[in-house]
């Protein structure tokens, strides 16, 4: 039994039905804070817990019913309690038919689906159901006739009783002619018959407590369900043998003793010695299989370890003894100090107490859905891509996983087709808007899939960065167009270009030229074409992150080193002639401006430009150039080309060749 799709409506900011496909493996919600991620999976949960507060576990209509809808829908339905705020649909296989056999009307047909509901009133509803077209395909099958003929029959008849009754009347037809055809379509009609329940759905409330020992399970885990340092595991044992809820925490350490076969009771005989080595050796194999996936520090062992300490005084003399579970981390890093689990980092802390809390899942045969809330926000980007290799290769590969996340590091964008898109669209004037569930595309809202664009952005810059050759940083893409524009043409005409060595990378602006240089600088080769003066604190900045990190001071140029004809704080655009600049101006903007309609200054020419017509995009007369790159080079004029010329000379002495 597999879930396909959920349904969510009427629940917190959920409004009108949300149905969302849901991946067979993994499927990940991503969205802005307060956007609903949470409340899919809190949904889910609901219908068939395997853990969690029973309370917690409940729909409560007064708290969680849109409250702004509560007051009037009470009063226009007196049915509110039956409202279902989350429908969970199944897929079933051969086994769950099977299953299903003694406890419905019949065999069920391939294709056919659960649907699970839980209502306001904390009811669970059941509903059979399958889709017309399965159950004439799977009658025709019954029947051994072709699908052709199955499909051929859907065609003309839309109900399953015009379907049952245009087969009799070809059995009839085929009577004459061939009795074994007949036979077949009579049994497809019959079949078509036997299943026809099912098309509209069929309620199974007598059933239900049988059919939802089929339903796979949802394990739920948050950051509140961390590992304490140490537990009581005398009062655990009281409050378990009482059947009294337990709290995140303490579901964890059951979870923990359940992998190392124990109970938090069985700590408490003479006999404690042998349960605590099975304890140490659940402790080694969890912490074998998280150190798979955590490379922060690979020196770190957890141990588990129990102390018997005094908690009190018997009235009548004595003392009150407790047995403490103890969880400790030992760090070879630094010479095997052994410290409380609690004082770690928060990272470290969920990461282990994931692992430890779903270790009574992982290798149990029950079906069981994964439900991670947010996980790994305390991680650091690089444990966080860690993690969702974990989740992808091993937890989604044997147990349905759905997880939530608004970090760029916890998105994989080569499996762009398991993401969601979670957006609340409610606003002040029309809180009814609710929460829409989409597939991730480009026309979603740009706040929820920024994770996604951070993601790519990521991935690309990282095998951008990583490659072979030395890396130019210039502040924008308009450079990037001259320079690349001018290198075919020098080239072309016999004359030195870029140096095919230097992998252009527009950065956005100089101001993230310091950074680019520090955070790259010591792992890569890396010169810098800058706008401006040499005496700016930006350029400073630019030098002093070179310094920094080994980047030779000489990698850095500045557009004005050209010439000194140039403005003191020129741009690359300064390396035209007014005239030829122009020309690209001209032709972005549909314009006629001369030179002589410029300011006659020695300001920079963007900044005469600006003066004369107003800010304008610099990215535009580039493209212009590439569109009108022909037309330009048959009258550009010799400035223009002895500039660029001289930058290349320039730039291709930073190229270094170890």
């Amino acid at each position: 039994m597999r879930l396909t799709e959920v349904t969510v409506q009427y629940f917190k900011n959920f409004v009108e039905p949300q149905t969302i496909e849901i991946e067979a493996d993994v499927t990940c919600f991503i969205g802005k804070n307060e956007s609903g991620k949470t409340t899919i999976l809190q949904a889910i949960h609901r219908v068939h817990p395997a853990n969690g507060n029973e309370q917690k576990n409940r729909f409560d209509l007064t708290t969680e019913y849109p409250r702004w809808r509560l007051a009037r829908d009470r009063r226009n339905n007196e049915n509110i309690m039956d409202t279902k705020p989350v429908t969970l649909t199944f897929i079933l296989d051969d086994e769950d038919r099977a299953a299903l056999k003694d406890l419905v009307e019949s065999e069920l047909p391939e294709g056919a689906i659960l649907r699970v509901s839980k209502t306001y009133a904390n009811e669970l509803k059941m509903v059979l159901q399958a889709p017309l077209d399965a159950v004439v395909q799977a009658a025709a099958e019954a029947a051994e006739l072709s699908a052709e003929d199955a499909s051929q029959l859907l065609q003309t008849a839309p109900t399953c009783s015009e379907a049952a009754a245009l087969a009799r009347r070809r059995a009839e037809e085929l009577a004459g002619e061939s009795a074994l055809q007949s036979k077949a379509w009579t049994t497809l009609a019959n079949r078509i018959d036997e299943w026809a329940y099912l098309v509209d759905g069929a309620e199974q409330d007598d059933v239900c407590d049988d059919i939802l020992e089929l339903v796979p399970k949802t394990f739920y885990f948050s950051n509140y369900q961390n590992l304490p340092g140490e537990a009581d595991l005398t009062d655990l044992a009281s409050k378990v043998q009482a059947g009294q809820a337990l709290n995140e925490e303490e579901e964890t350490i059951v979870a923990l003793l359940q992998h190392a076969g124990e109970r938090p009771e069985d700590f408490l005989d003479d006999n404690y010695d042998s349960r605590k080595a099975e304890l140490q050796a659940a402790s080694v194999d969890l912490t074998r299989h998280a150190f798979e996936y955590w490379r922060q520090n690979t020196d770190l062992e957890v141990v588990f370890d129990t102390d018997n300490v005094s908690v009190g005084q018997h009235p009548n003399g004595g003392h009150i003894m407790h047995r403490l579970l103890k969880i400790q981390l030992r760090d070879g890093r630094h010479g095997g100090v052994e410290t409380n689990f609690s004082t770690r980092s928060s990272g470290f802390q969920w990461f282990f107490s994931f692992f430890a809390a779903f270790s009574a899942h992982q290798e149990s045969e029950e079906p069981i859905i994964v439900l991670l809330d947010e996980p790994g926000t305390s991680l650091h980007g690089d444990a966080q891509r860690d993690f969702v290799r974990f989740i992808m290769r091993e937890l989604g590969a044997s147990k349905q996983t759905l997880y939530t996340t608004h970090s760029q590091h916890m998105v994989d964008p080569t499996r762009y087709e398991k993401l969601r898109g979670v957006h609340d669209r409610s606003t002040r004037e029309n809180p009814d808007n609710g929460v829409s569930v989409t597939k991730v595309n480009l026309s979603a809202d740009r706040d929820t899939i920024l994770p996604v664009e951070s993601a790519l952005g990521y991935s690309v810059s990282q095998h951008l960065f990583l490659g072979s050759g030395q890396h130019l940083a210039v502040e924008g893409s308009s450079d990037f167009v001259y320079l690349q524009r001018f290198t075919e043409y020098l080239i072309s005409h016999g004359q030195v270009g870029l140096d095919p060595r230097l992998s252009i990378i527009p950065v956005g602006s100089v101001d993230n030229m310091p950074v680019f240089i520090a955070l790259l600088g010591r792992r890569l080769r890396v010169s810098a074409l800058v706008d401006g003066d040499r005496s700016t604190k930006k350029l400073e900045r630019i030098l002093a992150a070179a310094r920094d990190n080994e980047v030779n001071e000489n990698a850095i140029v500045v557009c004005s080193d050209v010439g000194a004809h140039l403005p003191r704080n020129a741009d690359v655009e300064d390396l035209f002639d007014t005239a030829d600049y122009l020309r690209l101006y001209n032709w972005a903007f549909n314009s006629n401006l001369t030179p002589e309609d410029l300011p006659q200054t020695s300001e920079p020419i963007i900044r005469r430009v600006t003066i004369c017509r107003g800010e304008f995009d610099h990215a535009l007369p580039a493209h212009a150039f590439t569109h009108h790159r022909d037309e330009f080079f048959a009258s550009v004029h010799d400035q223009t080309i002895k500039n660029f010329s001289k930058l290349f000379v320039l730039l291709n002495s930073t190229v270094t060749n170890d």
